[in-house]
This record gives structure tokens, sequence and C-alpha cells, in this order.
């Protein structure tokens, strides 16, 4: 949800009218960016102002942008790219490393993602309901209190956020023990490579192309997707790079990429995830769907409820424990109360 946060952050553009070309924007933003920099990527969405990144010489490099209202070509706001902060940070490190040294820390946690993984297939065996049961292993019973109102809040939501919690546990291992996982794809999988091509029809223009020219020229080399970005080079020699998202179903990271030389108009390469093989589209899933990048809002706010679903468990698991164990006592009372004397 922090990506979101942050992205509610950016000034708004409000100015009414055609969009102005790529080309004037970015030379409204060259005036507010700073000294020792170079134009980087240009990002441009509907409804949302246009974000001129620059990138600094020194190195780590860093990042600079600059909004600019896409019709009035007002700079709206100079802002470094907003950091994380010291509580989001620490945040972060729990998730990852358990604030344990990053080596250590990452293994620990892959293997939590084993047990979760294995907590959670185990739990649907035990969920799986037997007989006529089946009516009331989906939703609380009406009136269930006590002992069966908590096997019922552990049993159900346990089922419907099983779902969740496997695809986050297996791709935590993804991203955790990534080679392993890499090496049991490329065995169980077809890994035939795919290749991407411009449609029948395509015409490659010769001569020089600017931004605009470029944006207009990669969507011709495409089907099915919008331009949302463009990458020109720091320096001669490097291509100009154009990103696209798909218009259908799915992730849309990573994106497309279609490549072209900026003195040519030559198109060099086009990177089309649609057209990866079974095996690198399911790898590609494990990124998009743990960090909710590129789908849909639905399952961000799934991933978010999913959150807090091992807390429900841990309490309702413990829960249930306590209130049998009490009830065990109260049968063994009871029984040594009423046995007769020898």
């Amino acid at each position: 949800m922090q990506r979101e946060a942050l992205v509610l952050m950016i000034p708004a553009a409000t100015a009414v009218g055609e969009r102005q070309p790529l080309t004037r924007v970015i030379e409204a933003a060259m005036p507010a960016a700073p000294e020792n920099t170079t134009l980087g990527r240009v990002e441009f969405r509907d409804g949302a102002p246009m974000i001129v990144q620059f990138n600094t010489r020194e190195r780590p490099q860093r990042t600079f942008a600059v909004y600019v209202d896409p019709v009035s070509l007002a700079v709206l706001g100079t802002p470094d790219l907003l950091g994380r902060g010291d509580v989001m940070r620490s945040i972060q490190q729990l998730h990852e490393f358990l604030w344990l040294p990053p080596i250590t820390g990452l293994k620990v946690v892959g293997w939590v993602g084993v047990a979760m993984t294995f907590m959670g297939i185990s739990g649907l065996i035990l969920w799986w309901p037997r007989g006529a049961s089946w009516r009331n292993s989906f939703w609380l019973r009406r009136g269930a209190k006590g002992l069966r109102l908590h096997l019922d809040l552990h049993h159900v939501f346990g089922f419907w956020g099983s779902a969740i919690l496997l695809i986050l546990s297996i791709s935590g291992l993804y991203l955790t023990f990534t080679e392993t996982f890499s090496a049991v794809a490329r065995a169980t999988l077809p890994g035939e490579a795919g290749t991407a091509e411009p449609p029948p029809g395509f015409v490659q223009p010769h001569g020089p192309v600017d931004a605009d020219a470029a944006v207009r020229l990669a969507a011709t080399a495409v089907l099915d997707a919008k331009p949302f970005a463009i990458q020109l080079p720091e320096r001669e020699g490097r291509p100009v790079v154009v990103y696209f998202e798909a218009t259908g179903f799915g992730p849309t990271v990573p994106p497309i990429l279609v490549t072209m030389d900026q003195q040519t108009s030559e198109v060099g390469y086009i990177d089309d995830p649609r057209v990866y093989s079974i095996r690198d589209q399911f790898m590609n899933w494990q990124y998009a769907l743990h960090f909710g990048v590129g789908v849909s809002w639905l399952w961000k706010f799934l991933v978010f409820l999913s959150g807090l679903l091992p807390l429900l468990l841990a309490i309702t698991g413990a829960s249930i424990w306590w209130m049998k164990r009490r009830a065990t006592r109260r049968v063994d009372a009871a029984e040594g109360v009423t046995a007769p004397a020898e």
C-alpha cells in the first residue's frame, strides 16, 4: 500500500485540453533540473502529470523528478523521488530479513515461507469437509458462540485466505530461493523461447527520431498495448526505449519494450512478455503477485487483508486449544468427583 500512498503525493495535473508533445514537456522541465544531470526517462499516463526524470552523473546514480502539467506545461513540483523513511525502512527490513544480517535473514525468511506453504496445504487437508458438512464449511454458522464460533472463524477464514497465503508463500520462495526455484521450474515447465516481431504491415521508416516520433513508431511495432514511458539515451550510441502496458488481462510487469536507434529510427529489439514461454510467464507472475505490481486494486486489497490472516488464525487457534483444554479439565474433574471410592 505504500506505493499507492506515494502516488497520492504527486501533484495533480488540472489543466484541460490537448496534451502537448513530449519534446515541449521536456523543454519545460529542463530549467527545473539540477546541474550535472542528464535526461533519462519520461512517463506519460492519462490524467496524470508527466514525470520527467533526470539522472545524476556521479555514482551511485540518483534520480531527480520534475512533474509537468501535460497541457499547460506548468512545472508542478521538483521533489526527489520519495524515500521510504526510517519507519517504513525498518518495517521493510523486518519483512525481508527479520532485522537480521541480510544473508542470514533472507534464508530464515525463506524457510518461514516453506513452513507457511506446508501449513497452508496441511490446513486445507484438515479443513476438507466430510459427509454432509459441506454446506457449513464456507460460511459462519448463524448464532455460533464460544468454541463453535472460534472453530468457524478458524476454518472459514482459513479456507478463504489459504489461496492467497499459498500464492504469497510460493512467490516468496521464488524471491528467496531464486536459483532453486528456477531450477525446479526449468525441469518441470516447458521453456521454449518466444520471439516478438513487428506485426504484418509494419513499415520501417528511416532517419532520426525525437521522443514523439519514437513513441509513434514504437506503437506500430506492437499490438494491443499502450505506451506509457520513454527512456532517452544518456549518450550517443545508446538506443531509445519505449515502454508499453498490455491492454488485455494479465500483469503489466515486466513492461513491453521496443528499442530503436535514435539516428536511423531502426527498430532493434522487441521484448514482449506475452510471447514468453510458459515457464518464464510463470516466473513473472510470481513477482507481480507477491508485490501487487501491475495487477488490479482488488488483488492488492486482498493481499493487504491476508497480512492480517495469520494473526487471526493464531488467535483463534490458541483460543480453540485453550477452550478444549478447559473443557477436558472440567470433564476430568467431574469424572474424579463421580468416580466411586475404592
